[in-house]
């Protein structure tokens, strides 16, 4: 077998059953072994793409999913996707090709040091420089993807790729326990939260990829201990739950609950911008900060024994403000809808005909802001957003990782109409490899969310502003199905027809501009 065929069999033993791909030089032995070893190709249009589907199925899964693509240019296009992955800790595997090691350095076609550019962004990142050590450096990858979460990198040259190896000749990965960090301690939290009168529990990504969403939710449920979400980050209240109280961080503001609290628990988050970076200001002065990714299994006996008792008024209070800015979230949509369809409208919709196996996906600024606020009952784990890096444009990707992925699940992909023109060509790769999805295009034409924030500071869009586009008949013409929706009222059904069609369909709403605003 070849190096590459070593390769790809480890990867299908890991349970990968698919690679992102944009074919290109550098890749052609990978391609060639993918058909032999019974690997599916999913072909993309972009590199980002790629790297994207790569992103998304890791943050489905907590698994490394796998995006390859060729030399140079191509690499550093990926690495969009990989930036995403490294800022918002989601598992996944870049394979670059490359010409022959022979001559790296020499100027080579598509000269370039790939591994040192990915260096930054990436858990892990090297060379496969010698055909013997491929299973020992794929497994090195695999661990620091899982390990850290975040994204791995290998630039795999061609002739290492084609070189024979025997089975005796392998390095085989040598046995290591796995690291896995725990930040904090149970008993030292059960402390904290025992010994406060308004605590919150931040809940961040680290707890979704722990595994922990169960053990702190039911801890928080059974005393009445309000939590959040930070905006972008994974989600943990897979059901509607009295404790859950929306997200945190979000640019158009959020109910006051982190200023008045006197004990924050970071579960599984960090004390960045979307928590004023817990600094004088944005909350109490004395405030009592706790840390704990894992072992919220422990902190409820623990939290007895401290004497820690239900917050059953602050949580009370915690919901009544989240309801009143939610409330006046909807009213400030209604007002700016001017008797056009807007963004509330779509959300309403949404929230009328998503189901708890919905794969829900949010690409956009705007229309981002208005959903986390006003479907904030509940934030599951399988709804997916753009992640700490705050990027746009990724969501046709997501959703066709999220529909490979969970093939008998409705998937509907929510994006602004910005966002939506970054990769839209990648609709007919979707219908010609049977990926079907829902996409609803809020169209305001605009950058919504700079552009509303433009016409404060300067009185008039600076570079913000987009024409018209009609998705509809863009859709159609890229193989996929296209319907302009005018009323307000005909979105609920739309969307459910065209869930019931299981095909790569377009929803095009032109809206009311605007961005959310509550008090």
């Amino acid at each position: 077998m070849t190096a590459v065929e070593w390769f790809l069999e480890a990867l299908k033993q890991r349970g990968v059953r698919w690679v992102a791909t944009l074919c290109g030089h550098g890749l052609d032995p990978l391609y060639n072994a993918a058909r032999r070893v019974g690997l599916r190709l999913i072909d993309t249009r972009n590199e980002q793409t790629a790297a994207y589907m790569a992103v998304s199925a890791g943050r489905l899964t907590r698994q490394p999913a796998v995006a390859a693509v060729s030399s140079g240019v191509a690499h550093a296009i990926a690495l969009a996707g990989v930036a995403d992955a490294f800022m918002d800790g989601a598992p996944m595997l870049l394979v670059s090709g490359a010409a022959a090691v022979r001559t790296r350095g020499m100027g080579h076609f598509q000269d370039l040091d790939q591994v040192t550019l990915a260096a930054p962004v990436s858990r892990y990142a090297r060379y496969v420089d010698c055909a013997e050590r491929v299973l020992e450096i794929l497994d090195e990858a695999w661990r620091a993807a899982l390990e850290g979460p975040g994204p791995a990198h290998v630039t795999f040259p061609m002739d290492v790729q084609s070189a024979e190896v025997e089975p005796d000749q392998l390095v085989r990965p040598p046995w290591r326990p796995p690291r896995r960090a725990r930040l904090g301690d149970p008993g030292e939290v059960a402390r904290l939260l025992a010994d406060a009168e308004r605590p919150l529990v931040v809940a961040g990504s680290g707890v979704y990829y722990a595994g922990e969403a169960e053990p702190l939710t039911e801890f928080c449920e059974r005393f009445a201990i309000p939590f959040v979400i930070p905006i972008w980050d994974r989600g943990c209240a897979e059901r509607r739950l009295r404790s859950f109280m929306g997200v945190i961080g979000a640019l158009t503001g959020g109910p006051r609950l982190l200023a008045d609290a006197d004990c924050v628990v970071m579960a599984g988050a960090v004390p960045d911008y979307r928590v004023g970076y817990l600094q004088p200001g944005s909350v109490a002065p004395d405030l009592r900060v706790g840390f704990l990714s894992e072992g919220w299994r422990e902190v409820g006996p623990l939290y007895e024994r401290s004497g820690g008792r239900a917050h059953e008024a602050w949580r009370e209070e915690a919901a009544r403000r989240r309801d009143r800015f939610r409330r006046s979230v909807w009213e400030c949509g209604e007002r700016q809808s001017g008797g056009r369809t807007h963004a509330v409208h779509i959300l309403r919709a949404l929230a009328e005909v998503l189901t708890d196996q919905t794969v829900l996906l949010i690409d956009g600024g705007s229309i981002g802001q208005w959903a986390h606020h006003l479907l904030c009952d509940r934030y599951p784990g399988h709804w997916l957003t753009c992640g700490r890096s705050g990027v746009v444009g990724w969501g046709i990707a997501g959703a066709m990782a999220a529909r490979v992925t969970f093939p008998d699940r409705p998937v509907v992909l929510l994006a602004g109409d910005g966002a939506f023109t970054f990769a839209v060509a990648e609709l007919e790769c979707a219908v010609r490899q049977g990926l079907p999805f829902v996409a609803i295009v809020a169209d305001d034409q605009g950058w919504g969310i700079t552009r509303a924030g433009h016409l404060e500071k300067f009185g008039e869009p600076i570079a913000s502003a987009l024409g018209p586009v009609d998705f509809a008949k863009l859709a159609e013409a890229l193989g996929a199905r296209g319907l302009r929706l005018e009323a307000p009222g005909a979105i609920a059904s739309a969307l459910r027809s065209a869930l019931e069609a299981a095909a790569v369909t377009v929803l095009h709403v032109p809206i009311a501009g605007g961005n959310p605003a509550g008090a």
